[in-house]
C-alpha cells in the first residue's frame, strides 16, 4: 500500500478569485489572440521533396514536423500551403508529370528516428496545393514513397512503412487507378515488412521497382531501429499486378534500408543502396536480374537506416548521386565518388534529391536542415539557394530567460542548440535575433540562468557565457555507481523557489548551487529495475540494446516545486513518479496504478498554488496506444485523476504547464496542437487559434507570455495573455467586457535605422509596442466602439473609433512601396474578442497629420510619447462606458 505525503500549510492565497465557467469556455472570449512566430530560420528536417515538370522555379518540399512548403522562384522565398491540415509530418511529395496541378502528399516521416511523428495517409491537390483532399491510407502512419504514373495522373503508387513501434497489416506498396479514391494493396509479404522506396521506368510505367524493410522500435533509447527478417528489392513488370523479389549478388546477411533507382536514359541499369553486413552501391544493367556491388565506401552507406537514398540521373546512365551526411556524386556508373558534392563541417545529413527530367541542372535537395534548390547542378561546386529562410526547427524544449527583451532558448534537432530574442533589435526580428546557443546540442535541454542572463547551460552538461564564448564541460557524470544511461533529451531545470540551483537528471538526479563548479548526487536509481519487455516488440527489436546500458530507462522529466525548494516531483520513460519532501533524502513512488511499463513521463509539473497538487502528461504511443493522458494529483500523489475531457483522440501528450498567476488555468501540448483548460483540467479546448499543427514539444511561461516549442514549425509566443487569465463567469455573462491591460512600457520605437530589411528575406514581427488592450463584445456594436486614454486628471490623451476611416495610401504619391506604408486599422466593431493597440503617443495636434495610434509601430517623426504614468482605458460599447486602470512605465534599463 503506498504512503501519501501530505505538504501541508503550503497553499499560497490568490489574487482575486477567478472562476471559470463549468465545462467550456465560449472560443469566442479569446478569438482576438494570435501566436507570433519568432523562428528561427533555420531549416529542420525534409525527407520529401519534388519539382514541376515545365515550371522551372516552382519546388514542393514536406518538413517532417513542419507540413509542405512551396516555392515559385527557385526558393528565394518559401510560403506553407498544408496548414489548414490536422497533421504536420510528411513523408513524400510527388507531382503528376503529365498535369502538374495535381500534387500528392504522403504523410508520416519515415525515417526512424526515435522522435519519429505520424501522419494520418495520403492528401491530393488539384489546383497546384491550394486546396487539398484526403485519401484515406490513414493506418499506414510512416509513407516513405510516393510516385505518379508520367502519362496517368490517376495512377500512383504509395510506398508505405506502415508502424515505427509495432505490427501493423497496412504496409507495403498501394496502388490507386482512380487518383486515390480506392486502394489496392499491390505487394504486402507481412504485417512487419513495410515499403520505403520506389521507382519506375518513364519510359515504360509498367516496370517498377520497390524495397520492403523490417524494421521497429523499441521504446528504450537505442540509436539505430532493429532489422527484422525478410527485407529485400523486388521487381514487377505488369504495373504492380505481380512482384518478383530480386536477389542475385545482393547481400543476404543483415539486409536493412535499401535506396533504388531506374536509369531513364538506360532503363536496364538499376542502382540500389544496400545497408547490409556487406553494404554498399549496387547496380544491374539487365533490369535487375542480376546486381554487381560497384562500390563499398563507408560514406555512402554508412548509418544507412537513416539515409539510403540513390537518385540516377534522368539523362546519363553513369551520373548517379548518394545522399548520406554529403550528397556524393559519381560519374563514372557508381565506381569511384570523390569530395561530396554538397555537404558541410556539420555534417548536414542529406536525404531526397529530385532532378528535373528537362534539365539536370535544376534539382532540390532535402536533408537535416531544410529544402535547397540548385539551378547549376552538373557544375563542379554548384550553387544553391538557402536553408536559412524556412521556419520548420524542430524544437526539444523551450526556457527563456531574465533578458530585456527576453531570449528564449531551446535545442534543435540536427542542428544545435540555439536562442532567438523575443523582440528583434530593430523592426523585425531577421537574422541577427537569433544566434547558434554556445551550450548544449541538436537534444536536450536548454537552461539559462536565472540569476545571471549571460550564463547559459545545456546538454549532460555544458556551461558558457555568451558574451565571451567560454565553455566548459560542467557535468555531474563522473563519479557514477553505474554507466550513465541516456536518452535523447535528458532533463536539466533550474528551481523557481531557489534560483541558484540548477538539477539534472540521467538515471540519478543530481543538484548544484554553485553554477555547476560542484554536484551532489541525491538519489540513487529512480527507474524501474525490470522494466520488461512490451508485447509490441517483436523477438528481433526486443533484443536491440546498447549492451552497456540495457534496456533500461532515466529520469525523462523534473518538476522542482515553486513553493519550497526542498520538494521534488520527477518522472521517468519507463512509467514511474517520484516525489521527494527533503531534496532526495528519501523518495516515494507516487506512480499511478494504471501506469504500465514504458508509459513515458514526459513532463511532470509542480503546482504554483498548493504543495500537494502536481500534474504529469503521459506519451504511450511507443507501447501502440496513441491516446493522450494527463493525470492530476491534489493530495501529495496518494490519488491521480486522470483529466482529459475535451482532448482528442488517438493524439498523444507532449506537454502539461500550469499558469503561475491564476489557479485552475492550464495549458498542454499534444504531438498536434495546443489546448487550454479554465477549471484544472476538467475540461479541454482548443488554443490552436492560427498555430499551425505540429508537435508541441515543450510551453513556457515569461511573465504574461505564453510560448510554445514546436518541433517543426520552431517557437511561437501567444503575446500577452491577461484575457485567458481574467475570462470567468462575468466576462462570458457581459454583453460587453473590457480586460484590465497590463503595464506597458515605453520603449524606443521600432525601427531599422534608415536601412530596413527587405521582404523577401526572413522575418517575423515583434511584438506590439505599447499597450495592449483586449476587450469583447458579445454581438456586433449597434453603433462605434470608441477607446479613449485619459491621463489621471481626466483628460483625453487619445481617441479611437471603429468609425475612424482607414484610408489605403494612394499609390500616385508614394515615394516608396505600400508594403511599407500600411494604414492603422480602427477598433473592431464585430462580435468575439478583439485586440488594439495604443502605442503610447499623444494626439497630434490639428493639421500636425496622422499618427500611428493603432499600429504600434511609430519610427521617427508622430506625436510625442506619453509620460510614465497611471491612466485610464474607456471602452464605449452602445452608449455604455467600461474602464480600467493602466500603467505606464519607463524602459527600466535606462535608469
Amino acid at each position: 500500500m503506498k504512503k501519501a505525503i501530505l505538504f501541508l500549510g503550503l497553499s499560497i492565497a490568490l489574487l482575486p478569485q477567478l472562476s471559470a465557467q463549468q465545462g467550456r469556455v465560449d472560443p469566442s472570449l479569446y478569438s482576438g489572440l494570435r501566436w507570433r512566430l519568432i523562428g528561427p530560420f533555420r531549416g529542420g528536417r525534409v525527407n520529401g521533396v519534388a519539382g514541376v515538370p515545365g515550371q522551372i522555379n516552382a519546388f514542393y518540399f514536406g518538413s517532417v514536423g513542419g507540413g509542405v512548403w512551396k516555392t515559385t522562384n527557385a526558393g528565394r522565398t518559401w510560403f506553407p500551403i498544408f496548414d489548414s491540415q490536422p497533421v504536420a509530418s510528411i513523408g513524400a511529395v510527388a507531382v503528376a508529370p503529365s498535369n502538374p496541378n495535381v500534387v500528392y502528399v504522403g504523410t508520416g516521416e519515415s525515417d526512424m528516428r526515435s522522435q519519429i511523428s505520424y501522419g494520418n495517409g495520403m492528401y491530393k491537390s488539384t489546383d497546384a496545393g491550394a486546396t487539398w483532399t484526403h485519401l484515406g491510407l490513414d493506418n499506414t502512419r510512416q509513407i516513405a514513397r510516393v510516385i505518379v504514373d508520367p502519362a496517368n495522373p490517376d495512377v500512383v503508387f504509395v510506398a508505405a512503412l506502415g508502424h515505427a513501434y509495432g505490427a501493423n497489416p497496412d504496409r507495403g506498396v498501394y496502388r490507386s487507378r482512380d487518383g486515390g479514391a480506392t486502394w489496392q494493396k499491390v505487394l504486402f509479404r507481412s504485417n512487419d515488412l513495410g515499403a520505403v522506396d520506389l521507382t519506375l521506368d518513364p519510359g515504360n510505367a509498367r516496370t517498377m521497382y520497390a524495397s520492403l524493410w523490417n524494421t521497429r522500435r523499441p521504446p528504450w533509447s537505442v540509436y539505430p531501429p532493429s532489422y527484422g527478417p525478410g527485407s529485400g528489392l523486388f521487381k514487377s513488370t505488369d504495373g504492380g499486378d505481380t512482384w518478383q523479389p530480386l536477389t542475385r549478388g545482393l547481400p543476404t546477411e543483415g539486409v536493412g534500408r535499401i535506396g533504388v533507382s531506374i536509369s531513364a536514359s538506360r532503363p536496364a541499369r538499376v542502382y540500389a543502396i544496400v545497408d547490409a553486413k556487406d553494404g554498399g552501391l549496387y547496380r544491374s544493367d539487365d533490369g535487375g536480374a542480376a546486381f554487381t556491388k560497384v562500390s563499398g565506401d563507408p560514406r555512402i552507406w554508412g548509418r544507412g537506416w537513416y539515409f539510403g537514398k540513390v537518385t540516377a540521373d534522368p539523362k546519363n546512365a553513369d551520373l548517379v548521386y548518394v545522399s548520406n551526411t554529403g550528397v556524393y556524386r559519381s560519374r563514372d556508373g557508381g565506381r569511384t565518388f570523390g569530395e561530396p558534392f554538397k555537404g558541410s563541417p556539420g555534417g548536414d545529413d542529406y536525404h531526397q534529391l529530385w532532378i528535373s527530367p528537362d534539365d539536370s541542372n535544376r534539382m532540390i535537395l532535402g536533408g537535416d536542415q531544410g529544402a535547397v534548390i540548385s539551378v547549376d547542378g552538373l557544375a563542379d561546386h554548384p550553387t544553391w539557394s538557402s536553408w536559412l529562410n524556412q521556419p520548420t526547427a524542430q524544437i526539444y524544449h523551450v526556457a527563456p530567460d531574465n533578458a530585456l527583451p527576453y531570449w528564449i532558448t531551446g535545442a534543435q534537432q540536427d542542428s544545435g542548440a540555439v536562442r532567438v530574442r523575443s523582440r528583434g533589435r530593430f523592426a523585425t526580428i531577421t537574422m541577427r535575433d537569433w544566434e547558434p546557443m554556445c551550450a548544449g546540442g541538436e537534444a536536450g535541454y536548454t537552461a539559462p540562468d536565472p540569476l545571471h542572463p549571460e550564463i547559459l547551460f545545456g546538454g549532460t552538461v555544458t556551461r558558457c557565457d555568451v558574451n565571451t564564448g567560454k565553455t566548459d564541460n560542467v557535468s555531474p557524470e563522473r563519479d557514477q555507481p553505474t554507466p550513465a544511461r541516456h536518452t535523447w533529451t535528458n532533463p536539466l531545470v533550474f528551481s523557481a523557489a531557489d534560483q541558484r540551483v540548477l538539477y539534472f537528471g540521467n538515471q540519478y538526479l543530481f543538484k548544484t548551487t554553485d553554477g555547476a563548479k560542484t554536484w551532489a548526487r541525491i538519489s540513487d536509481d529512480l527507474t524501474r529495475a525490470e522494466p520488461g519487455v512490451p508485447q509490441n516488440l517483436d523477438p528481433v527489436t526486443a533484443l536491440d540494446y546498447d549492451l552497456q546500458r540495457g534496456n533500461r530507462g532515466v529520469i525523462y522529466t523534473i518538476a522542482p516545486s515553486p513553493l519550497r525548494g526542498p520538494l521534488l516531483w520527477v518522472g521517468t520513460d519507463d512509467g514511474l513518479i517520484k516525489v521527494t519532501p527533503d531534496e532526495g533524502k528519501s523518495w516515494q513512488d507516487v506512480t499511478p496504478r494504471e501506469l504500465t511499463s514504458w508509459s513515458k513521463v514526459v513532463m511532470m509539473e509542480a503546482s504554483h498554488f498548493d504543495a500537494n497538487e502536481a500534474y504529469a502528461a503521459i506519451d504511450r504511443h511507443r507501447l501502440e496506444d496513441y491516446e493522450p493522458y494527463i493525470y492530476r494529483t491534489r493530495d501529495a500523489g496518494k490519488a491521480w485523476q486522470k483529466i482529459t475531457r475535451g482532448l482528442p483522440a488517438g493524439v498523444y501528450l507532449q506537454t502539461v504547464k500550469e499558469d503561475p498567476k491564476r489557479r485552475g488555468l492550464l495549458y498542454a501540448g499534444t504531438e498536434l496542437g495546443v489546448f487550454v483548460s479554465f477549471d484544472d483540467g476538467d475540461n479541454w479546448q482548443s488554443l490552436q487559434l492560427n498555430l499551425p499543427p505540429s508537435s508541441m514539444r515543450d510551453l513556457a511561461i515569461h511573465g504574461d507570455d505564453l510560448i510554445v516549442g514546436t518541433h517543426g514549425r520552431g517557437i511561437w509566443i501567444l503575446d500577452d495573455i491577461s484575457a485567458l487569465r481574467q475570462i470567468d463567469n462575468d466576462v462570458a455573462s457581459a454583453d460587453a467586457f473590457l480586460f484590465k491591460p497590463r503595464e506597458a512600457m515605453l520603449l524606443p520605437p521600432d525601427t531599422d535605422n534608415g536601412t530596413p530589411t527587405q521582404k523577401d528575406e526572413a522575418e517575423a514581427e515583434n511584438p506590439p509596442s505599447g499597450a495592449i488592450i483586449d476587450y469583447y463584445l458579445k454581438s456586433a456594436a449597434s453603433g462605434a466602439v470608441v477607446i479613449e486614454i485619459a491621463d489621471a486628471g481626466g483628460q483625453t490623451v487619445r481617441r479611437f473609433s471603429s468609425a475612424d476611416p482607414s484610408v489605403p495610401p494612394d499609390p500616385n504619391t508614394l515615394s516608396v512601396n505600400a508594403v511599407w506604408q500600411q494604414p492603422m486599422q480602427p477598433p473592431s466593431a464585430a462580435a468575439g474578442m478583439h485586440r488594439f493597440v495604443w502605442d503610447l503617443r499623444q494626439a497630434l495636434p490639428p493639421g500636425g497629420g496622422r499618427g500611428r495610434g493603432g499600429g504600434g509601430g511609430g519610427g521617427r517623426g508622430g506625436a510625442p510619447f506619453v509620460n510614465a504614468a497611471g491612466y485610464t482605458v474607456k471602452l464605449t460599447v452602445n452608449g455604455k462606458m467600461y474602464a480600467q486602470p493602466l500603467s505606464v512605465v519607463p524602459d527600466p534599463r535606462l535608469k
